[in-house]
């Protein structure tokens, strides 16, 4: 009943967002009587407080009595503050919310059923959500016909984003490769480098060279040059372009949306020829748990983000034993899974098996 009942939650906190609930409460704690007056003079009162209860066992909010009159209050908790859009600096959740709750995305999960079973040999590909919707995500999603909902998953993208930028720069201690080169590919602009060329150069400097490579047209187009990264042009299925390095990064660089298995392997293979040794390649990748470590819980999130992508045709992302595999096909081995602070990237860390 608990697992069944879950969309009461997602349901409540989209009409928490719908209404600017966050905005309206900032850091005050407002009584029942004080919000019905700021959302609006027509606003169910006992609604809102049959809405509120459910946030509140979810977290969402914090409730309390106040001394004076006896009267309940409310005030954002840790959680809830994520979905403020008011505050300077300040990325919101509020857009994740909207995305996966708005019509689009909540009508193609009616759809899964008939896309599992495949009901007709001719529908047998039709993703959910071109089956709710007639027609393609990448379709739906566009300036032209439904400019807010763009604006949603725009604002979601950067924020699961900046997330995993900051994740990334906190979950490994980068002080280790003093005096050795990251070379970042397909990081184009060097934004993920120059965030962590600037952590480091907060504590001390670490003589870190820092790269870039991209495609040649995709480096011509950067507009903002990023402090501590050189942008180099080049193609790393030619891997005479890709200059030799210590440490090879690369963030959503090898999902499987983006290359068939064996040009996942020949990158990964150029990479292993690019570094000495004794070097590094990490990935900043999703890694969703194999099925014996499914159970746990704390995976929740990575399998909940796969089922997702499925609704919109993506590909599947690959598991922790299918990461090994495929990076010991090129002459890797799995040094260590890092798991951040991010649900959508993981750091794999590899290193050349011994010749």
């Amino acid at each position: 009943m608990e697992l069944s009942s879950a969309h009461f939650t997602s349901q409540a906190l989209n009409a928490f967002v719908q209404l600017d609930i966050a905005d309206l409460l900032g850091d005050d704690k407002l009584t029942l009587e004080e919000l019905c007056a700021l959302i609006g003079p027509n606003t169910n009162a006992d609604a809102l407080l049959r809405t509120f209860r459910l946030l509140v066992s979810a977290g969402i909010l914090d409730h309390a009595i106040n001394d004076a009159d006896e009267k309940d209050v409310f005030s954002l908790s840790n959680t809830g503050a994520l979905l403020q859009t008011q505050v300077p600096g300040q990325p919101s959740l509020a857009s994740g919310i909207s995305h996966w709750m708005e019509a689009p995305l909540w009508d193609s999960w009616l759809c899964l059923p008939d896309y599992i079973k495949g009901t007709r040999q001719d529908e047998k590909n039709v993703d959910p959500f071109q089956r709710a919707n007639g027609q393609s995500s990448d379709y739906y999603y566009n300036a032209e016909h439904h400019p807010q909902s763009l604006q949603y998953a725009n604002d979601f993208v950067r924020f699961i984003s900046d997330g995993e930028v900051d994740s990334i720069v906190k979950s490994l201690d980068w002080s280790k490769y003093s005096g050795k080169t990251i070379l970042d590919v397909g990081g184009y602009n060097g934004k993920l480098l120059d965030a962590i060329a600037a952590a480091e150069h907060m504590h001390s400097s670490m003589n870190i060279k820092y790269q870039c490579l991209d495609l040649p047209q995709v480096i011509a187009n950067v507009k903002q040059k990023p402090q501590h990264v050189e942008l180099i042009g080049g193609n790393i299925l030619d891997p005479s372009s890709v200059p030799p390095c210590d440490v090879i990064l690369m963030k959503h660089f090898l999902d499987r949306c983006m290359w068939t298995e064996e040009e996942t392997i020949r990158i990964l293979q150029t990479c292993h020829g690019r570094i000495p040794q004794d070097g590094h390649v990490i990935l900043g990748e999703a890694v969703i748990p194999d099925f014996g470590q499914a159970r746990e819980g704390k995976n929740r999130m990575q399998v909940s983000l796969d089922a997702l992508y499925m609704l919109v045709g993506r590909e599947r992302q690959r598991t922790e034993s299918e990461w090994r595999l495929i990076t010991e096909l090129a002459g890797f081995q799995v040094e260590e899974i890092i798991h951040t602070s991010s649900a959508s990237c993981s750091l794999i860390v590899l290193t050349k098996r011994a010749e």
